[in-house]
């Protein structure tokens, strides 16, 4: 599971970086022109222009994406769950893009793939710990202790 949570970590960095970058983009120019985006497209949406879907994407993904990826290098025991909530709202931001676009680019499919991979990385991540035992009780782990030789296969013995 080492390979899933480090797949984990470096697309919740990539989607981090390009997600503050573009909310960045979008908060210090509202009217979407420097992103190729146009104005018309907010039309019947709540927003008058690019600014608040700009700190959503600067805050719930960029920040977002961050925080998970701190805390699944971290190990944290409820990181997969935080791993399937970030897939869960970069898929969200995603379609809710491509369906106020009206089209379908390759930058939206590359963020879709990596929302999906979240979710299902996560979610095997999530069953994977479920089923780890999460601790040796106390009496058998001090039977195993017990046991233990200090003994080396490769060290020879005194005669």
């Amino acid at each position: 599971m080492k390979t899933a949570r480090q797949l984990c970590i470096a697309i919740l960095i990539v989607t981090a970086i390009a997600a503050l970058y573009g909310g960045y983009a979008l908060i210090i120019d509202p009217d979407g022109r420097s992103m190729r985006l146009m104005i018309e497209d907010l039309k019947g949406t709540p927003f008058a222009d690019y600014s608040v879907p700009g700190w959503l994407l600067l805050i719930l993904i960029g920040v977002g994406s961050f925080v998970a990826a701190v805390v699944a290098q971290k190990h944290q025991k409820f990181y997969p769950y935080l791993v399937m909530a970030e897939g869960f709202l970069l898929l969200l931001f995603i379609v809710i893009h491509v369906i106020l676009q009206g089209e379908l680019h390759f930058v939206p499919i590359v963020f879709g793939l990596f929302a999906i991979a979240l979710l299902l990385l996560g979610n095997l991540i999530r069953k994977y710990l479920q089923q780890k035992p999460q601790h040796i009780p106390q009496a058998v782990a001090a039977e195993h202790h017990a046991k233990k030789s200090h003994y080396h296969k490769n060290r020879k013995r005194g005669h």
